[in-house]
C-alpha cells in the first residue's frame, strides 16, 4: 500500500544506486557463440539505496536516499515508486544522463546475474550532499565500488556518533581506497565472492576483514543464510528461511535494510541479522527487488514458525 514520506529526519540513509531493473528469465547462462531466447519478467524499481531504503522504511523507520537519477522516464518511475514508499529523495540529484539501469538475468531457481549500465562517477551526490542532513541521523550505509567519494560522508558520520555501514561486493575489491573504507566501517556486509578474496574459508576471511576496521560484520550466504561476525568475535551461523525463490534480485539490499532497522532500535546483532535474513528471504518470493517486502506482521509468523528469539519483538 502506498505510503507517505514520514515527517523528522531520516534514521536510516542510503548512499549509492537508484535504477530499474529489467528482467529477463533464460535457460541458462549462454556459451560463447550461443544464442538463446530469453522470457521477459518485467520492469522494476531498484538500486542499492533505494532498495535498502525502502525495505527499512517498510518496517515502519523512517529512510533517506542519496544518489542521482536521469531527468528522464527511468528517473520520475524510480522517483515516484520511492515517495509511494515513504522514502525521503530530498537529496536525489537530477543530472543529464540516463537513469542508472539493470539487465537482471533470471535463472529457472530465481537465481540471477547483473548486467549494469551506471551512470558516470558517483562523486556528484557526496559533493552536493551537506553535511547538515545527518542530524538525526542514526545509521549511514554506502557501498565500497564508489571509493573515495564516499570516504568523506564516513568520516563525518563517525565524527558524529553514526554507525557507519559499507557493503562489499567483488566489484569494491577493485578499489583503491578500499581499507580506508573499511577503517571507517562499523558494520560491514560482505557476500560470500567478495569474502573469499581474504580468506579461503569464512572465519578467516571474517578476521582478516575485523583486522582492517569494521567491528561486526555479516557474511550473506544466500539460501544458507548468513554468519554474524559480534563485536566480541563470536561467529554465529543464522540460518535461512526456507521460501520459493523466484527472483533474488536485491536480497542483499533487503537484509542490510531489515538489519539497520533492528540495530537502530537498539535490538542485539543475532536478532536483527535473524529478522534480516527473514525479510530477505521472503523478498525473493516475487518478482523484482521490491516485489514482496514484508511487514513486521508477517515477519513475526515467520519468526515464530522458526522458533526465532526476535519473535518475541515482532507483532
Amino acid at each position: 500500500m502506498p505510503r507517505t514520506a514520514q515527517p523528522g529526519a531520516p534514521e536510516y540513509l542510503t548512499f549509492s544506486d537508484i535504477s530499474v531493473d529489467l528482467a529477463v528469465r533464460i535457460p541458462h547462462l549462454p556459451a560463447p557463440d550461443e544464442k538463446i531466447a530469453v522470457v521477459p519478467a518485467g520492469e522494476y524499481a531498484g538500486g542499492m539505496a533505494a532498495n535498502a531504503a525502502c525495505a527499512f522504511a517498510a518496517l515502519g523507520g523512517r529512510a533517506g536516499v542519496v544518489s542521482a537519477v536521469g531527468d528522464d522516464d527511468h528517473g520520475s518511475f524510480s522517483l515516484a515508486d520511492l515517495a509511494a514508499r515513504g522514502v525521503d529523495t530530498r537529496w536525489v540529484c537530477k543530472v543529464d544522463e540516463p537513469t542508472f539501469w539493470t539487465l537482471a538475468l533470471l535463472g529457472q531457481d530465481g537465481d540471477k546475474t547483473l548486467l549494469e549500465f551506471p551512470m558516470p562517477a558517483p562523486a556528484l551526490k557526496y559533493r552536493e550532499f551537506e553535511f547538515a542532513a545527518l542530524e538525526g541521523v542514526r545509521f549511514i550505509h554506502v557501498v565500497a565500488d564508489e571509493g573515495a567519494p564516499a570516504l568523506g560522508v564516513l568520516a563525518e558520520a563517525r565524527r558524529r556518533g553514526i554507525t557507519t555501514a559499507l557493503d562489499l561486493e567483488t566489484l569494491g575489491l577493485e578499489v583503491p581506497e578500499l581499507n580506508e573504507l573499511l577503517a571507517l566501517t562499523d558494520v560491514l556486509f560482505v557476500n560470500t565472492a567478495a569474502a573469499r578474496a581474504f580468506g579461503s574459508e569464512p572465519g578467516l576471511a571474517l578476521e582478516a576483514l575485523h583486522a582492517l576496521g569494521p567491528n561486526t560484520i555479516l557474511l550473506t550466504q544466500g539460501a544458507a543464510g548468513c554468519i554474524l561476525r559480534e563485536s566480541s568475535g563470536l561467529l554465529l551461523q543464522i540460518s535461512a528461511h526456507a521460501v520459493t525463490a523466484l527472483d533474488t534480485t536485491g536480497a542483499g539490499d533487503c537484509f542490510a535494510g531489515a538489519f539497520a532497522f533492528g540495530r537502530v532500535r537498539g535490538w542485539p546483532d543475532p536478532e536483527s541479522a535473524q529478522l534480516a535474513n527473514l525479510m530477505a528471504a521472503l523478498s525473493t518470493t516475487a518478482l523484482g527487488s521490491r516485489g514482496h517486502l514484508a511487514t513486521l506482521e508477517e515477519l513475526g509468523r515467520a519468526a515464530r514458525a522458526d522458533g526465532l528469539a526476535v519473535a518475541a519483538r515482532l507483532p
